[in-house]
């Protein structure tokens, strides 16, 4: 009998309600440049995939990375913190523009699609438990 998860639903009808896809863009240190598209508009944000989640094909798991990786901005009291997060270089000027450039972004996707929310649990994520594991228990069999 399949398990079902109000997170997933929900998760599902913020990507119908708003059209939104997440586009591979390429990489710089340990983390994914994606395009995060929706009916009202595309961001270009940074995520971390940790576990190897991200595929175009499961737009799920990539829609909540991105929203987690927003998250984690929102709750990072400053640069350093943040960076230290992610374990990226806080010489790199690019991650401090990136950075500084992130609350335009979140303004952006509050205003068109609402308040910042994963859905899915943190915790989830870093057990591979619950609704994450069932996002991603057929991770390489997807079509």
């Amino acid at each position: 009998m399949k398990q079902s998860f109000s997170e997933i639903a929900k998760l599902k009808k913020y990507q119908k309600d708003h059209s939104i896809r997440v586009e591979l863009l390429g990489s710089k240190e340990s983390l994914l440049q994606v395009m995060f598209h929706s009916s009202s508009g595309s961001w270009e944000i940074f995520i971390e995939d940790e576990y190897n989640d991200f595929e175009e094909s499961n737009q799920l798991i990539c829609i909540y990375l991105c929203l987690r990786s927003l998250e984690d901005y929102v709750e990072e009291p400053d640069f350093l913190a943040w960076s230290n997060l992610y374990g990226i270089d806080d010489f790199d000027p690019f991650w401090l523009d990136y950075y500084r450039g992130l609350a335009k972004i979140r303004y952006e996707i509050e205003f068109h699609l609402g308040e910042i929310d994963s859905f899915i649990n943190s915790l989830d994520y870093e057990l591979r438990s619950g609704a994450i594991y069932e996002l991603t228990k057929n991770k390489g069999n997807r079509e």
